[in-house]
């Protein structure tokens, strides 16, 4: 396995935290979750900024620890935590290097909301309603390069992360030049996309 990046993801509830955990102890590489790189409150009040340009600036800077990391030498870099609408832009920042999108989804609504209500991994988030939601938008929209889906409904962390393994085992990365995609082509069976 000489992956640059694999990027983890897949709506609250799915098991990405956990499978990250056991991925990044299984790999022994450098594991970043999103939320790690604070988006922060400016006290300056000759600097207005909004959260949409806070959050920019944290994927930005998320981007830039990452890849720098890799000029290191360091490959199997997993990034986990990113908005579904951040994951289209995957393709554009990591052009020219080798990386995987593994998608967690879960076909069942309750596994969701039960993950969610009884989690103890020390994520405070509890909107269960919500992540169905995205896990729904996640299942029905177009795959980016390099994407595989996985679904992920057992309890079975070790059977979970045996996939993920062989999904990294046997990928070949698609070298597709045409890796702008637009919110319309990533959503396109969805009536009502993020941000429309």
């Amino acid at each position: 396995m000489n992956t640059d990046f694999i990027i983890l993801h897949g709506a609250a509830g799915t098991g990405k935290s956990t499978l990250s955990k056991r991925l990044h102890e299984h790999l022994t590489s450098p594991y970043f979750e999103f939320g790690w790189i604070p988006e922060f409150r400016s006290l300056n009040p000759s600097i207005q900024i909004t959260q949409k340009e806070e959050e920019q600036l944290a994927f930005e800077n998320l981007m830039l620890v990452v890849k720098n990391y890799n000029q290191h030498g360091f490959k199997n870099i997993i990034i986990t935590d990113l908005d579904d609408a951040r994951i289209r832009e995957i393709p554009i920042q990591f052009e020219g290097f080798n990386y995987i999108i593994l998608t967690l989804y879960c076909d069942e609504d309750e596994v969701i909301r039960e993950r969610i209500e009884n989690r103890d991994n020390g994520n405070s988030y509890s909107d269960w309603e919500q992540s169905i939601q995205l896990n729904s938008l996640i299942r029905r929209r177009n795959k980016l390069p390099n994407e595989y889906r996985i679904h992920n409904a057992s309890n079975d962390i070790e059977g979970a992360l045996e996939v993920l393994l062989d999904h990294l085992g046997t990928h070949v990365p698609s070298r597709n030049s045409e890796t702008q995609v637009s919110k319309d082509e990533f959503y396109s069976y969805i009536k009502d996309a993020p941000g429309s």
